[in-house]
């Protein structure tokens, strides 16, 4: 799977982010051996895309 760190998304652009997300998300439905670290990796893009937004 994918060997990143909260370092490395956070020097990503929300495209890569996004385009991160859904290479993982595909990698989920294919290969369900690496559940755990795919589920890690979805939920790190996740905080990191929601610390970028806007506070309301």
């Amino acid at each position: 799977m994918f060997k990143i760190t909260k370092a490395d998304l956070a020097k990503k652009t929300d495209a890569q982010l996004a385009a991160l997300f859904q290479q993982a998300a595909l990698g989920l439905s294919a290969a369900k051996c690496n559940l755990a670290a795919a589920q890690s990796l979805l939920a790190m893009i996740r905080t990191e895309r929601a610390n970028r937004r806007p506070s309301p």
